[in-house]
């Protein structure tokens, strides 16, 4: 990690977002996922573009500001690994 926390919080959401479009396109070769899945995968990937729309719109935001931000990508990431969770439970079925 940098020493710079922007720096780290926009590595970090680019790494997400990564993830995220990789699980859908993975997950999305082994058969259809529900509308509910479907909508659910939507919402993160609106989610990550408005956290990432927060970081970029300053380059200096004070300390507490990227703290918060980067609060919401963990937040975003926990949500990513349930969704994973609850969509690879409907293949095992």
């Amino acid at each position: 990690m940098s020493q710079d926390p922007i720096v780290d919080t926009r590595n970090k959401l680019d790494d997400l977002g990564q993830r995220i479009h990789a699980a859908r396109s993975s997950l999305g070769a082994r058969g259809e996922i529900s509308d509910e899945a479907e909508r659910d995968w939507k919402m993160m990937v609106e989610k990550h573009s408005d956290i990432r729309r927060k970081l970029d719109a300053r380059p200096d935001h004070p300390a507490g500001v990227v703290e918060g931000i980067d609060f919401d990508a963990d937040i975003l990431r926990t949500s990513l690994e349930k969704w994973v969770a609850k969509v690879e439970g409907k293949f095992d079925k």
